[in-house]
């Protein structure tokens, strides 16, 4: 389905586009040599760099770029300083500044039009456990940008990498122990357009203990029935099970009292949200030991809360006017940081560094639908209305140890210094849901005007309390070694390393019900209805049971890899570089479903059985060679330029499912609050990575890189719309048969007159993906899922003569993108619509220790949008949820 897009998007991308273009001119470098600029240092596009700096922040810059041009395998870098430049806060939202780099659900990175699936993330190399129940990669807006050193996001594949390589790998690098005492200290506060205007939250709050002790110990009590049934026939001292006249009654009791163990207290109401708040504080130092040794640690906290609406309007694709929901969700959104670093070094030649990292994530909602379908219409005078709250507290902790070494020795005419790095990482995330609520019923509202006369929980509703656990450990270690070899008119280095990988995982859930009756009692909303004064009454038909089916599916999970390389980088006459080599891993993975109401072990006993079967699917192992290659031809001076290089490369990888999408479970996507089903057919894909790139650096920092890629992948793991109601969107996931991906990406940046400079990167990118006709698709030849036909970033920077000034306009917006593949519904596939982010920073500094910075956020006011086709040939607009523009103000002084 093609869309087209509003003139604010095509003035955007004809005004980057033609800047872009400004740099291709093949009369580029003469012109920089003919116009007067402000000297600035070597930088990497597309991200901004200061032009006014210390010697200190230009050796940084001239670190990343040299970093880039030496790395035998294309990849992009952005400073700590670029970050800053931007005002991006966490990590996500730096990334998106990157060539080819999307954002989705602000958190997931997408790499060329690949999903998050497909990318890999790393901490200091290691790889790092997610605290989401829904995906098995870190989310990236946990981690704020005041601990990043440089992010590195590599888009060829090498073989010290993990063979789990589509569009990329990301490695956060966050900042080492200090050369210097620093001491930073950051206050900032903020607010949203959004916020102020119906903002909700309810009594007593989520921070609950979890799943009531008393429910606890009835599960054991009762064997996994907390019915009333279920209880008489504990209760029951007959053979028949048939119970006395006192024991129905005492079943009925019990069943109340466990009713009152849960948190009730959730009524939704109206209330002002607060302006949102942040703070941080970076200490650190190093000394001097003699001669020879240095050591040093680093500090490290912050703090940020948000309040947001994350208001939606749903829209069923068949039938748009009849089946459609408002709903109004306010969010408090908190993330904390605190980590400490120390170091230890000797003769610059043996550095060894452990660092204790604890990310914290908060977040409270409550929200309320409104909703009309066939059987509750406007018209009529009848609406569905649907109260829910969710507390979440994510916490993630990493433990890492890194080490580089350097050995002369051995160094002379032909052997150069040995190199050895090592990293140990030991990482846990837990996830705690000890109180999720969701209780739905029926408005009576005056068909003229829309006003809400009464509110009654009926006796087709329930009220559902969800308690959910998640606990990933992961220990992670290798070491690398690189040997020099130099030769008259060659240098040659073999490398090659270990790592280790070990995985485990646990997710268990539990959801209690209240089934309610009719009865004048039910009027009234859920904190009228659920009192301890009406649960008491028992001439009241209520009645606790656990779910059996949708909230208790649980499991348990590992995987481990092991994987051993070996590499050759050769440099023959400073013109031809030579790369190539291999990765071999072996890969075992399992994952057992669990019931945990069961408690007569017959559901243990058919996994045992079916895990004899040589068709089953809860255990795995895998074990591959992956090969890479590069070739870099290097041509100095060409096009007048300092440096070129072109690198032409081609790698094998894979891409396995993740742990949630290989689970035959249902869950909640908790950002679209649609349901989602694994699959634990699920089976790897594989990978044929092409790429040939060019890049050109010129005098004052001006460059420009244009690239080609290639992708080939086997078994494509597509998300999928399963059949089912407008009121019951269930999302899947299934393998294509075949899938390509290709494309071109430009980036650039150049120097302008007046303290003004321009950078932009585009990436125009087409995909096809085949499904077996069979299917049931709707098509099973379309676009891949996550890809864009285009990536626009552009930025106008501006730093005054006498540095107090500086300031960014940033423009970011992707294509439209496939969201779901529809199934057996006569409906087109979803996609997400193009989302314009203009943002703007700026930053006074009246002192040199003091910087003050104003930061605005989609001054577009933009809101995201899914739309789908139906049969009719009528667009729908199945999702549509507010975003707002942001203002921050941030003090921060150094001392």
């Amino acid at each position: 389905m093609q869309n087209c897009l509003p003139n604010r998007h095509k003035l955007f991308i004809a005004i980057s586009a033609a800047s872009l273009s400004v740099l291709a001119q093949p009369g580029f470098a003469q012109e920089a040599d003919e116009q007067p600029s402000i000297p600035m240092p070597a930088i990497e596009a597309p991200v901004l760099e200061e032009m006014l700096v210390t010697g200190r922040q230009q050796s940084g810059a001239q670190t990343i770029v040299q970093e880039r041009m030496e790395d035998a395998f294309a990849a992009d870098l952005m400073g700590s300083d670029q970050i800053s430049r931007t005002g991006d806060s966490n990590v996500a939202v730096a990334l998106t500044r990157v060539t080819g780099v999307t954002l989705n659900q602000g958190k997931y990175v997408y790499v060329r039009g690949l999903g998050e699936r497909y990318s890999s993330v790393q901490l200091n190399g290691a790889q790092v456990p997610s605290p989401e129940l829904t995906r098995n990669v870190l989310p990236l807006d946990i981690i704020p940008a005041s601990i990043v050193d440089s992010l590195k996001i590599q888009k060829s594949y090498s073989p010290d990498l993990p063979a789990h390589f589509g569009g990329g790998n990301v490695n956060i690098r966050t900042k080492s122990v200090p050369d210097e005492f620093i001491f930073n200290i950051t206050l900032g506060t903020g607010t949203n357009t959004n916020s102020g205007d119906g903002d909700i939250t309810y009594s007593g709050g989520g921070k609950t203990s979890g799943l009531p002790k008393a429910i606890d110990q009835a599960l054991d009590t009762y064997q996994g029935y907390l019915d009333i049934n279920g209880i008489r026939r504990i209760l029951s001292t007959e053979v028949d099970n048939s119970v006395t006249p006192e024991q129905a009654q005492e079943s009925i009791a019990i069943n109340r009292s466990l009713m009152l163990s849960l948190n009730r207290d959730v009524a939704i109401r109206e209330d002002d949200s607060p302006l949102d708040q942040n703070g941080s504080v970076a200490l650190g130092n190093s000394w001097d030991i003699g001669d020879d040794w240095t050591v040093g640690s680093i500090l490290n906290w912050s703090e940020k809360t948000e309040w947001r609406n994350k208001n939606q309007i749903r829209q069923g694709v068949g039938s748009p006017d009849v089946t459609y929901s408002s709903t109004k969700r306010t969010q408090e959104d908190t993330k904390e940081l605190g980590s400490i670093g120390v170091g230890i070094n000797y003769q610059d030649m043996h550095n060894i560094e452990a660092s204790y990292m604890l990310i914290g994530n908060e977040t409270d909602e409550a929200a309320i639908t409104f909703a009309q379908n066939s059987n509750n219409n406007l018209a009529d005078g009848n609406q569905k209305v649907t109260y829910e709250t969710r507390y979440q507290d994510r916490e993630v902790e990493i433990t890492q140890a890194l080490g580089t070494h350097k050995f002369d020795q051995l160094s002379g005419n032909t052997l150069g210094d040995i190199s050895v790095d090592w990293f140990y990482s030991d990482s846990t995330v837990e996830t705690n849901i000890p109180g999720a609520t969701t209780i739905g019923g029926d408005n009576t509202v005056d068909p003229q005007t829309g006003e809400i006369l009464s509110t009654r929980i009926t006796s087709n509703s329930s009220a559902q309390f969800a308690f959910l656990n998640l606990q990933d450990d992961v220990i992670s270690h290798g070491w690398n070694a690189k040997l020099p070899l130099l030769f008259d008119n060659a240098e040659v280095t073999l490398s090659g390393g270990y790592s280790y990988n070990d995985k485990s995982r646990q997710y268990f859930g539990y959801t209690a019900l209240i089934d309610v009756g009719g009865g004048s009692f039910l009027e009234g909303m859920p904190g009228d209805v659920f009192t301890d004064s009406k649960i008491n009454n028992l001439s009241n038909d209520f009645e606790l049971t656990m779910s059996r089916g949708f909230g208790t599916e649980s499991y348990i999970a590992g995987q481990m890899t092991d994987a051993f390389y070996g590499m050759i980088d050769a440099t023959l006459s400073d013109t031809w570089r030579i790369t190539a080599g291999a990765r071999y891993e072996d890969f075992r993975t399992a994952l057992l479903p669990l019931d945990l109401l069961d408690y007569t072990g017959i559901t243990l006993e058919n996994l045992i059985k079916e895990l004899q079967n040589e068709n089953q699917t809860y255990t795995r192992r895998s074990d591959d060679v992956y090969p890479s290659a590069a070739l870099t031809y290097i041509n100095d001076g060409f096009m007048n330029s300092e440096t070129f290089q072109l690198r032409l490369s081609y790698a094998q990888t894979v891409v396995r499912p993740d742990l949630r999408e290989m689970a035959d479970v249902v869950y909640i996507d908790p950002e679209l609050n649609i349901r989602v089903r694994g699959n634990p057919n699920l089976r790897d894909s594989m990978l044929d990575n092409i790429d040939l790139r060019g890049e050109w650096y010129f005098d004052g920092g001006n460059n420009l890189t244009v690239s080609l890629f290639y992708k080939d992948i086997t078994d494509p793991i597509e998300q999928k719309l399963e059949p089912g109601s407008d009121s019951d969107i269930i999302m899947s996931f299934e393998n294509a048969l075949s899938g390509e991906l290709y494309g071109v990406e430009f980036e650039g940046l150049w120097n302008l007159d007046y303290g003004f400079f321009v950078s932009g990167n585009l990436t125009l990118s087409d995909s096809e993906v085949v499904s077996p006709t069979n299917g049931g698709y709707t098509n099973s030849v379309r676009t891949m899922s996550g890809q864009s036909p285009y990536v626009l970033n552009a930025q106008l920077g501006y730093d005054s003569d006498d540095g107090k000034h500086g300031a960014a306009l940033s423009y970011n917006i992707a294509g439209e993108k496939l969201t779901l593949a529809a199934v057996d519904t006569g409906h087109d596939d979803a996609f997400e619509q193009p989302f314009s982010s203009l943002d703007f920073t700026y930053s006074y500094y009246p002192i040199e220790q003091l910087i003050l910075k104003a930061k605005l956020r989609n001054l577009l006011d933009e809101d995201r949008e899914i739309t789908q086709t139906n049969v009719q040939g009528q667009d729908v607009t199945i999702l549509r949820q507010e975003v707002g523009t942001s203002i921050s103000l941030d003090i921060s002084y150094n001392f």
